[in-house]
């Protein structure tokens, strides 16, 4: 790391009127280690997918994403799109900061930035998500999980001022209330196992997990998935009922991981999603709500480099 752009939400997490001393803070961190940096903060949602590639293609070999699990997925995005190779790193100040759990990094930001000056970059291939937006089909890149279904639901239905309040907590809260609904909408989901053979049924959720650490109620969870994996734990819901959601959500919070009916897990690399009926089926990367079915996702062939404690 040479030349490091540090791109930040003035509005993630819970702390934002200490954020500007935060960055300030965290930038001495790589300049004391002799490292050109530059701040920038992000001007409205999605920005930051235009000012990492910039800074990409303006010669910054690094991009640290000071923020949550949106601000390092937009610095992603932005790094994918660039014509040159650079590898991200990330320093947690969101509400989620499940990539950064899962990395093991440490939750003081400060620490954090000190732990990446001894990390080593490791090449990944990041996952792809294609969905419908407004304006048509839209291809995403992701890393730690997507979702169709419930999933990307409860990312609709958690407000911003929830997240900014309760945290990762705002999605338990938001969960508790959804279970008064009774069921979700079920559409159709085809996947290829390991072997190759495709598979088609209908669920009410898939989310497809590449990270193998998570924090908080989940941090028992072990599913045996990974980021240096290029496929992906697929959790198949083929349930509308709450109580097969309440039940899995015990099984993995406890680590016992036991069978739950209608609740499949299985290892791919692709799956495609459709609808049924007129139901308005979301997806999410990330946390990041996207779209809506048809959703496609796969993983990229394309490599990027993610600073990774050694």
């Amino acid at each position: 790391m040479q030349k490091a752009f540090l791109i930040y939400n003035p509005s993630s997490g819970q702390r934002r009127a200490r954020r500007a001393d935060q960055i300030a803070r965290i930038d001495e961190v790589f300049r004391s280690a002799g490292i050109q940096t530059e701040t920038c903060a992000t001007t409205h949602a999605g920005s930051a997918v235009e000012q990492s590639c910039q800074a990409v293609e303006a010669g910054f070999d690094t991009v640290i994403a000071c923020g949550g699990d949106g601000t390092v997925n937009e610095a992603l995005n932005g790094i994918m799109q660039s014509g040159r190779q650079a590898t991200l790193g990330v320093v947690p100040l969101g509400s989620g900061n499940l990539l950064a759990s899962d990395l093991r990094l440490p939750t003081n930001p400060m620490a954090a930035a000190r732990t990446l000056l001894g990390c080593k970059p490791r090449e990944i291939q990041p996952g792809m998500i294609t969905t419908q937006m407004e304006a048509g089909s839209e291809k995403r890149y992701f890393l730690v999980a997507a979702g169709v279904g419930a999933d990307a639901e409860l990312m609709y239905r958690t407000g911003a001022k929830a997240k900014e309040r309760f945290g990762r907590n705002a999605y338990f809260l938001e969960m508790a209330r959804m279970t008064v609904r009774g069921s979700y909408p079920m559409f159709q989901v085809e996947w290829d196992d390991e072997t190759g053979k495709r598979t088609t049924t209908e669920v009410s959720l898939v989310l497809a997990i590449r990270a193998a650490r998570f924090p908080g109620l989940l941090r028992l969870v072990n599913l045996g998935s990974s980021l240096a994996q290029p496929a992906y734990r697929l959790l198949l819901f083929r349930t509308d009922k709450v109580r097969h959601f309440l039940h899995y959500f015990a099984s993995v919070a406890s680590g016992r991981n036991w069978k739950v009916p209608q609740v499949d897990v299985v290892k791919s690399a692709w799956f495609r999603c459709s609808a049924l009926g007129e139901s308005k089926i979301h997806s999410q990367a990330d946390g990041e709500l996207l779209g809506t079915v048809p959703v496609e996702v796969g993983i990229e062939k394309k490599t990027f480099r993610l600073l990774m404690p050694q």
